[in-house]
């Protein structure tokens, strides 16, 4: 990554948790800065462009250099939507809350044995997940291969599991429904929080607002609210 656009992501420390995240695992294809704000360009399942910055003028400044190269966008804040939408409509967007652990707080290991999942696992995982409008077999198993991931079997059967999305977030957590009730899921958090503090890498979660039950568990387990961000597909 460029030095210059590190320094930037480094000043907002916060606010870059899903850029540096995602550029961790994918190559920078494009960059614009004007005043405060960035836009940043990558692929994954689609070429997305993440933006970084405060000030509502910066951000049309930029988008009229970038002239909408690509019509995702991710790390979207509510007061951008009004400047993303002038010339453009929203054709879906998922909202969330995010949360992030702070670096000081260590939890200790689960009880559970976990391995990783293979790859050879993705189509059962994206058969399973309540996602599947916004995600792909493909793009699981592009996580798989890339980040950490942690999965628990009862006689040979996975029963529950957890990955990362593209920016590093983790994510993708889910339970049988008949093995749920037992501590499976904050087991499996967890084992994914252990596995990224170990390689000395920022945690953090993406929750929908509506989701009470997994905002409660991050916040039992020390996480700290951040802010609400979006992605979005404009047309």
């Amino acid at each position: 990554m460029d030095h210059k656009l590190k320094g930037i992501l480094d000043d907002k420390p916060l606010q870059s948790l899903p850029v540096k995240g995602f550029f961790d695992n994918y190559t920078v294809k494009k960059w614009l800065q004007h005043g405060d704000f960035v836009l940043i360009c990558g692929t994954s399942d689609y070429l997305w462009a993440y933006l970084l910055g405060e000030n509502p003028e910066d951000l049309l400044a930029v988008l009229e250099k970038f002239d909408f190269e690509t019509l995702y966008f991710a790390n979207v804040e509510e007061w951008m939507l009004p400047v993303l939408t002038h010339n453009k409509k929203i054709e879906w967007k998922l909202s969330t809350h995010r949360y992030y652990l702070p670096d000081d707080k260590v939890l200790e290991p689960p009880d559970y044995l976990f391995k990783p999942l293979e790859t050879s696992m993705a189509a059962y995982v994206y058969s399973h997940s309540t996602y599947r409008d916004f995600t792909s077999e493909g793009y699981i198993r592009d996580r798989l291969a890339k980040d950490v991931s942690a999965g628990v079997w009862v006689n040979g059967e996975l029963v529950g599991w957890g990955l990362t999305h593209d920016d590093a977030s983790l994510g993708f957590l889910h339970v049988i429904p008949q093995y749920r009730g037992k501590g499976l899921g904050e087991s499996i958090l967890r084992c994914l929080i252990v596995e990224k503090q170990m390689r000395k890498k920022p945690v953090f979660v993406n929750i929908e607002p509506h989701n009470h039950q997994s905002i409660n568990l991050v916040k039992k387990l020390g996480f700290l609210f951040d802010r609400e961000v979006s992605w979005i597909k404009l047309v």
